[in-house]
Order: structure tokens, then sequence, then C-alpha cells
């Protein structure tokens, strides 16, 4: 549903269900203020634990693995998800 996707980013045009997640995703793209930068992509985050979880997506580790079909995740929710398609 189009609607659901209704919060566009000026910057990226990357769209958000919820206007809150539109105003933390545009704190990325500033370039200034606390921010901590990403030496792979240089993303900007908000703060230190999300530029935490964020390098874990430029990580081979993936802990978390799917005892079904031994696909593997970054993050526990990511697994919790995907074993849905199991069900």
């Amino acid at each position: 549903d189009v609607r659901e996707w209704s919060h566009p980013c000026t910057e990226c045009g990357k769209r958000f269900r919820l206007k809150i997640n539109l105003i933390i995703h545009q704190r990325s793209h500033a370039k200034e203020g606390p921010y901590d930068k990403c030496p792979y992509c240089k993303k900007f985050l908000s703060c230190p634990s999300n530029l935490q979880r964020h390098l874990q997506t430029h990580s081979q580790e993936r802990p978390f693995c799917c005892g079904s079909c031994q696909k593997c995740f970054t993050r526990r929710t990511h697994l919790t998800r995907h074993q849905l398609i199991h069900e």
C-alpha cells in the first residue's frame, strides 16, 4: 500500500511509513553534530550503538543461523523474521 510509505526523504528519496523514522533518517545526512561516520561506506549514524550495529552489515560474521535451512544473519531479529517462512 503506497500510503504506508508516504514520508519521503528529500535528500535521497528513501521512503518511510512513520514520520519519526524519516526524521531519524534525515539526521544521517547531517554533516555536523554528534554523529558517527562508518569508515566503510561513509554513512553518518546518530550514536555509537547505531554505528556498532551498522558495522555488522559490512562484516562477514553472521552468528544467527536458521536451523531449518542454515541461512545466517547478522542480527537475531532478522533470523526471527526469516524463520516465519518455515512455518
